[in-house]
């Protein structure tokens, strides 16, 4: 995302638009820090390591302790009327904003506080009129998008408990930003691409212009799994960045996993992850940043990587950094995009 965005930045003036609000109105969210709270009421989290918060994660989702949401209403009345976030979750987002400072990733705002667009049922009532949002809950039942009359299953976004997931959640955020014409790129995890496949062509029936980027997971002792699952004590970031920064300065870092996760993995990742190769572009990145020459304005090379839908695509910008072995690689590029 991060080099996407600079590199889009190059040729056009995108916004890049991220929303704490968006996750920690989620059921999962809501349901794990009721967990925490009732099994775990009296832990400092100020004390409590990031990969030890992971293991909570873990511990919840096998657990099976998860309370109906109709009876945490009042954590995201929380969040909807102040923004609050749980101690567990400002810890571990102000470890992620470290690592992003040590990535030289910029910030979309992971701790920026910005109250949701429009409410829900203002959001409900708008698709309602276009028949792109079907509204049972007069008869006691659930809230769904419509998209049948592109073939798509109905998409319950409201439950019968009155609890919105994060569909709804994206469009009160998303509907006042959309204007005729306006070009969308949604970046998202591939296993969610029927959601936003149908989110897609509901802002596309409101006048917007939208694209889609799935990225998949990469695979981990030849698995691919969400991180509730565990199985990521070896390739926490913690543990990545601690592995390379003992050897490598800072530009190698940030240029070498650019190397490894755009170029060597690409967007599918298909190949398992591994350290040897990780470390491999690390050299790649520290002898590129060594020898690197200024030349020609980044612009062109990013304006050669522009997809039809105007943005910069980052795996054909990087691999063709990548693959120029013969010659040095731009300092312009690498200041602008990578480093």
């Amino acid at each position: 995302m991060d080099a996407l965005f600079r590199g889009t930045c190059l040729v056009a003036d995108p916004e890049y638009h991220w929303n704490p609000r968006t996750p920690n109105l989620t059921g999962q969210t809501i349901q794990f820090w009721d967990y925490l709270d009732r099994r775990h009421g009296d832990l400092d989290y100020e004390g409590v390591s990031p990969d030890d918060l992971g293991r909570l994660y873990v511990r919840f989702h096998a657990s099976g302790d998860a309370l109906p949401l109709d009876t945490l209403r009042h954590y995201a009345a929380r969040v909807e009327r102040d923004g609050w976030v749980h101690p567990a979750t400002r810890r571990m987002t102000r470890h992620w904003k470290r690592h992003l400072d040590l990535l030289g990733v910029r910030d979309p705002g992971l701790r920026r506080d910005r109250p949701l667009g429009m409410p829900a049922d203002e959001v409900v009532a708008r698709l309602a009129s276009l028949r792109l949002c079907l509204d049972t809950r007069r008869h006691g039942g659930p809230v769904y998008l419509d998209g049948t009359r592109w073939g798509m299953p109905l998409r319950k976004v409201i439950g019968a408990d009155g609890h919105a997931n994060y569909l709804l959640v994206i469009l009160r955020d998303l509907l006042p930003r959309l204007r005729p014409g306006r070009r969308v790129l949604f970046v998202y995890d591939d296993d969610l691409s029927p959601d936003y496949a149908l989110l897609s062509r509901v802002t596309g029936a409101l006048g917007a212009r939208p694209a889609r980027l799935p990225l998949g997971r990469v695979p981990v002792g030849g698995a691919v799994r969400t991180s509730r699952f565990g199985g990521w004590d070896d390739v926490t970031i913690d543990r990545l960045s601690e592995l390379c920064r003992g050897e490598f300065d800072a530009a190698a870092y940030r240029l070498g996993m650019r190397l490894y996760f755009i170029a060597m993995l690409k967007r599918t990742s298909g190949e398992p992850f591994r350290l040897d190769l990780l470390r491999r572009a690390l050299r790649r990145a520290e002898g590129m940043v060594r020898d690197a020459r200024r030349d020609g304005p980044p612009s062109e090379r990013a304006g050669a990587c522009v997809t039809p839908s105007g943005w910069v695509d980052p795996y054909r910008l990087t691999d063709g950094l990548f693959a120029r072995r013969s010659r040095p690689a731009s300092r312009g590029l690498l200041d602008a995009v990578f480093l």
